[in-house]
């Protein structure tokens, strides 16, 4: 399996929303007759495992390309919902302000570190130091109520990432939000641990914070689990969302369910935790798939701790938001799609780890102008 070219980095042009037609009799391990891979699905069907099936495909990737308006000046927010220790959302704000300086807006960031009132102090906070726009990923978006009502009676456009979940993706206070495709990280974690570990035992790992995308990508695992034949037997919540909350969380999970063979594991950090309390416990065999795709998911796998890791397209979240921004900023391609998907990039493993997406070299790409026309 190699890695796919995002469709960032060819055409920024919106996908047309593509239906896809499901049955449960396609979820067998083969790619169905009637579905053209594309090179989104190659790699999937390479490995054994059939297309995405789900509603997210339908959806457009990108949102159309701004053209740079000359003599307008705007300021751009980005709030890590983590901290700079989390690779993942710091690359998401990273790719934010990348592609805002490419199309000529200043920069500010701030982290939240996984608290909401932290999160909400830093979203007014960026609303009284003059920010045009702000992109958040909401820990806990009935907390934002008040914060977006005031941003949107001060003219600031605000874009999210993994707001709401509906499937007409609206998403009250904000001007558009991008979707990461957490019900095709759970369709392609579930694949591939039902081909790994046939009728396998599983739990889950998930977080102890009240992010919605999380508690949603949970609910997905289950939904998943139950078409590929996996039991799902319980979860537990990484309380700190790092290696040592993982392995805190896993060490009860054992306990509680001594015959696991199998992991679902929310984050890379998740993974490697559920790992370390396996080993201590002198555990073998059990098979971990994690999300995301960092540094430490990538090593994991190639030390071949962790089964695989789903790698999600962090660089480009964090760039279509920006775009998103300054088309709502400048009235460019109105009205916008309610929300956009950029979907995994690929599956993670031992035999492709080498060759995965590098974020930053993708990062480096916008900074020379790559994601923007000509």
């Amino acid at each position: 399996m190699t890695v796919r070219k995002s469709p960032r980095f060819t055409n920024r042009r919106v996908r047309g929303a593509v239906s896809v037609a499901f049955a449960v009799s396609l979820l067998a391990v083969a790619g169905p007759a009637s579905s053209t891979p594309s090179s989104k699905t190659a790699h999937e069907i390479s490995a054994g495992i059939k297309p995405y099936p789900g509603f997210e495909s339908q959806y457009p990737h990108s949102f159309p390309v701004p053209k740079v308006v000359a003599g307008k000046h705007f300021t751009i927010g980005c709030q890590n919902p983590v901290g700079a220790g989390n690779q993942t959302t710091a690359t998401f704000c990273s790719a934010v302000a990348a592609e805002a300086r490419a199309l000529g807006m200043k920069y500010i960031g701030l982290e939240d570190n996984l608290s909401v009132d932290t999160q909400v102090s830093n979203f007014n906070q960026l609303v009284a130091q003059g920010a045009n726009a702000i992109v958040i990923y909401p820990l806990a978006p009935n907390a934002l109520r008040a914060s977006l009502a005031r941003a949107k009676s001060q003219g600031v456009v605000v874009i999210g990432l993994n707001v709401t979940f509906t499937k007409n993706g609206k998403a009250s206070g904000y001007a558009a939000q991008v979707w990461e495709g957490r019900d095709e990280e759970a369709y392609l974690s579930v694949a591939k641990l039902a081909l790994i570990a046939p009728h396998a035992k599983v739990v889950i790992v998930g977080i102890a914070a009240p992010v919605p995308a999380i508690k949603y990508l949970a609910q997905r695992y289950k939904y998943w689990a139950k078409k590929f034949g996996l039991q799902v037997l319980g979860e537990q919540d990484n309380a700190t969302d790092d290696i040592p909350g993982g392995a805190l969380a896993m060490t009860g999970l054992l306990a509680r369910f001594p015959t696991i063979n199998g992991v679902l594991a929310y984050n890379d950090e998740s993974a490697v935790g559920a790992y370390t309390a396996a080993r201590s416990e002198g555990r073998t065999g059990i098979k971990i798939i994690g999300i995301n795709g960092s540094s430490v998911g990538t090593a994991a796998v190639s030390a071949g701790h962790v089964a695989a890791i789903v790698q999600v397209d962090a660089v480009g979240q964090g760039a279509e938001a920006a775009m998103a921004a300054y088309d709502q900023l400048t009235k460019q391609h109105l009205p916008l799609a309610n929300v956009v998907v950029r979907p995994p990039q690929v599956i993670i493993t031992e035999a492709n780890a080498a060759s995965a997406a590098s974020w930053t070299k993708e990062l480096a790409s916008i900074k020379r102008g790559h994601l923007l026309p000509g």
